[in-house]
């Protein structure tokens, strides 16, 4: 008995003032608990506006030749400064922590590594000065000038030696001719000096990024990194683009529009220059003469044979299927490797194996694809519900694409054995703290009966007992697709509590040629009843308040 209150039991009030510590040491431990996790973890919030500016594009993947890095660019904007800038970043193939290779100051692109592995290159305009070629010990170190081009580059890309580059350079701007007599005497007599009159001497005399009443073409180059000596190899009035040199650094294949009226067609073909040319590009292999667009040459490792993007059906334009062929490298006859798998294909590269890698267009989506030389063994390497926008490949097998996902802006995968692995990780802080729309991937029949495919945004906190301010919006074109990667701007009305319908109509590409065609000279029919259907799909289905619908778009979306 406790001798202070003989009506108590010692043993059990002690255990009762055990209990009542440990129940206050719980508590306390309790309230620590819920305090740090809402310190560690933020309450997440709905997408904003000003998140455009906060999100980093990321491009352009390079894997090493030794494949143990991959370089990129990353593209981040300033608002109160109103301009964006792009930096090179390299990350180790088997993860870790990226390095920022470029300074801030000034914006870099391009990065390509030198054949050995030792340097990482890059494309930028410095100091107020022309864009150049710029260099960077792997090892670290400041950038050096590789290139001094008086009115600057356009490309560029290593030659397998190392040794050289092949650069694409505009023409310089005409220089004033000298006053004659006849001029001086006309401008003492009326100091104010005349305007020169417009000459117009070609039908595509404004372009946009080109300029008005220019006729600069673009040529290639060799620039020699040992004597710095930098030697036209191509000339003409043309436009040449897209050089890639053979696996011997002997020649070079080039996309240009050589016809006798290039402004007047839609026509490419691929050339072959050899890379010593003395004569300015007179002596010249024309390797493709389909009247269509042939273009993204890429040879093969022994370089008997070039793979390259081709359209057969030039007549119909745009609508007309991008196919994948391959051609011996010294002439003859194409072969198509892609024509029954009847989608668009784009960045054809040979891969270690002999395969040749590209992308591939499908139904909302592009995959990384292979096939052989001889078009057997199609596979889709990279495959889902993504859009694969790049891809690079290194020696040792290294395959690193830049794809998105509905909840990811593009970032860095690497294919290793089969498994897709996220290297770069630049937006994981940001995307941590929104709560992002659910994207439904739907199907529904328009009025003919024809299968359509769209993309239904629901707001965050969706609720599927109410129905939803709508908005349609229709994608330009008409020729392309809406694929299922980061969508800003749809995330952004779902955020402010819309349902945002998102519909690929006749016209759209991704679904074959007889889909494009759909809507061949004959717009604002077929594919009006698509997005009309999609609409209805939503009404139908609950999503949509059928008293409040908006519909927007861009360029021919606003037309539609």
């Amino acid at each position: 008995m406790c001798p202070r209150f003989p009506h108590r039991d010692h043993c059990n009030d002690r255990q009762a003032r055990l209990g009542r510590c440990r129940l206050l040491a719980f508590l306390f431990f309790l309230t620590g608990l819920f305090s740090w996790s809402g310190h560690a973890q933020p309450a997440k919030r709905n997408l904003a506006i000003d998140d455009l500016f906060a999100i980093q594009r990321v491009r352009d993947p390079q894997v090493s030749p030794d494949g143990t890095w991959v370089a990129y660019t990353v593209t981040g904007t300033n608002l109160e400064e109103e301009k964006s800038e792009t930096a090179v970043w390299m990350i180790p193939a088997a993860g870790g922590e990226a390095i920022r290779m470029t300074a801030q100051g000034y914006s870099a692109s391009r990065p390509r590594w030198s054949p050995d592995g030792k340097f990482l290159s890059f494309q930028a305009a410095r100091d107020n000065g022309k864009s150049q070629v710029w260099t960077l010990n792997r090892q670290g170190g400041e950038a050096q000038q590789l290139t001094e081009v008086e009115q600057g580059i356009n490309s560029y890309e290593w030659s397998p030696d190392g040794r050289r580059l092949v650069l694409v350079v505009r023409d310089p701007e005409p220089k004033d001719e000298p006053e004659g007599e006849e001029k001086k005497t006309e401008k003492k007599g009326d100091q104010k000096e005349k305007p020169k009159p417009w000459v117009i001497d070609r039908l595509q005399f404004k372009r946009d990024n080109v300029g008005y009443l220019d006729r600069r073409r673009n040529h290639l180059y060799v620039f020699d990194s040992g004597d710095r000596k930098v030697r036209q190899i191509t000339s003409g009035d043309f436009d040449d683009s897209d050089p890639v040199w053979s696996p011997d650094g002997k020649l070079i294949a080039f996309v240009s529009n050589r016809t006798d009226n290039p402004d007047g067609n839609d026509n490419s073909d691929i050339w072959i220059v050899s890379a010593d040319n003395s004569d300015q590009g007179k002596t010249l292999l024309q390797l493709t003469t389909n009247p269509g667009r042939d273009s993204q040459p890429a040879w093969s490792a022994d370089g008997s044979s070039i793979a390259y993007v081709t359209v057969t059906r030039p007549e119909i334009i745009w609508y007309a299927t991008r196919h994948l062929a391959v051609i011996s490298s010294s002439g003859g006859q194409a072969r198509i490797l892609t024509a029954q798998l009847d989608r668009h294909v784009s960045d054809p590269q040979f891969g270690p194996d002999g395969s040749i890698h590209f992308l591939l267009e499908d139904s909302g989506e592009t995959h990384l694809a292979a096939v052989a030389p001889d078009g057997s063994d199609l596979r889709r390497l990279v495959s889902g519900p993504l859009s694969v926008s790049s891809h690079a490949l290194g020696s040792n097998s290294t395959i690193a694409a830049l794809l998105s996902r509905p909840e990811l802006p593009g970032e860095i995968f690497l294919l290793k054995q089969g498994r897709l692995e996220q290297l770069s990780r630049v937006n994981d802080e940001l995307m941590g703290q929104l709560n992002l729309a659910r994207v439904h991937n739907v199907q529904f029949p328009s009025r003919d009966g024809t299968q359509i495919e769209g993309f239904i945004f629901t707001p965050p906190d969706y609720n599927d007992k109410l129905t939803y301010p709508t908005l349609l919006r229709i994608h330009g074109g008409p020729v392309s697709q809406y694929e299922l990667g980061f969508n800003f701007e749809a995330q952004l009305f779902a955020a402010h509590g819309y349902v945002v319908v998102l519909v690929n109509p006749r016209g759209s590409s991704g679904y074959g040629e007889e889909f494009s065609l759909g809507i061949y000279q004959s717009w604002g029919d077929k594919d009006f009843e698509d997005v009309m259907a999609g609409i209805d799909y939503a009404i139908e289905q609950g999503y949509a308040d059928p008293q409040r619908l908006g519909v927007g778009g861009w360029s021919y979306g606003g037309i539609l």
